[in-house]
């Protein structure tokens, strides 16, 4: 495992902070994005795995750290699970409420502004305390694209600006410096758990070294988890401005083109991960550290 000051001292070029290394590359090019929690490999016999309930009333919902022995980072070491969870809006039925207090949660981070949230309240569960990080969400609904290119790079454009915009910034960075200090599981939130939650996750596998080709894909399953939710946005957005449903779809799927994006813009305008954390989301060696101590095994 590096020392967390490597974090901070290490620059990354663009190109292998996309790319990620040659065990990324095999994971990627073999697996693709609905093989790739396959590809990492069941428990191993020394090691205590925490199973993620599949919960059919919360969209998205899983482990940041994958399933299995949990995603590899490029030094050998596995990414934690059973620590962070990602999902869509956390309104559960009382079937999946129960479930979700099986996890014994400590905190649920809520990315939604405070419209989003009113129209879909939270169900916390009992002993989670619920923390609101407000950024203002990319509204795909309000886009209307001539064709899929012009539908891509509308939500290109939108997530470079979620990585720039100073109040993005200011929340996601309270956001990581919360997962580092609160102690206990904890679920980081959207409304779809598509691209805010997306881009936290992102942060969180690339702040232990996970390779970038593994976080890209890991970006993809959502495409997977929220399939119905997805084709159902796609069909009713297309028909509402009159477009077949290619025209939209890149609004509600996850494409590698868009997490890649947000990367680009964070190199463009840090040069690295972690002068983006330091300078950009002020957070501290000290929780990048804690992150770390928590995620790698």
């Amino acid at each position: 495992m590096m020392p967390t000051s490597s974090v901070r001292a290490a620059p990354l070029s663009r190109r292998a902070f996309l790319r990620g290394g040659a065990r990324a590359a095999l994971l990627s090019t073999a697996f693709g994005a609905s093989g790739l929690l396959s590809a990492c490999g069941g428990a191993s016999e020394d090691q205590t795995t925490t199973e993620t309930p599949r919960l059919a009333s919360i969209e998205n919902f899983r482990d940041v750290a994958g399933e299995g022995d949990g995603y590899p980072t490029v030094d050998g070491a596995r990414v934690r699970r059973g620590v962070f969870y990602r999902s869509g809006a956390l309104t559960p039925d009382d079937t999946d409420l129960a479930a979700l207090a099986r996890l014994s949660l400590r905190a649920v981070h809520d990315l939604r502004v405070v419209g989003e949230a009113a129209l879909a309240p939270d169900r916390v569960p009992a002993n989670a305390v619920r923390e609101t990080h407000e950024i203002a969400p990319i509204d795909a609904a309000a886009a209307t694209p001539a064709d899929a290119a012009a539908a891509s790079a509308w939500m290109i454009g939108k997530q470079r600006l979620m990585v720039t915009d100073p109040v993005a910034r200011l929340q996601f960075g309270a956001l990581l410096t919360r997962l580092a200090r609160v102690a206990g599981r904890q679920v980081i939130q959207g409304t779809a758990g598509k691209d805010r939650t997306g881009w936290a996750a992102a942060l969180l596998l690339a702040i232990v070294d996970v390779p970038l080709d593994v976080i890209i894909q890991d970006y993809l399953l959502t495409n997977t988890a929220a399939q119905t939710p997805i084709a159902s946005r796609t069909k009713a957005h297309a028909m509402r401005i009159g477009v077949d449903a290619q025209t939209v779809a890149p609004l509600y799927q996850a494409q590698s083109a868009i997490i890649e994006a947000a990367f680009d813009e964070m190199h463009r305008q840090f040069g690295t991960l972690a002068n983006y954390l330091a300078q950009g989301l002020s957070v501290s060696d000290a929780d990048v550290g804690m992150l770390r101590a928590k995620l790698v095994t």
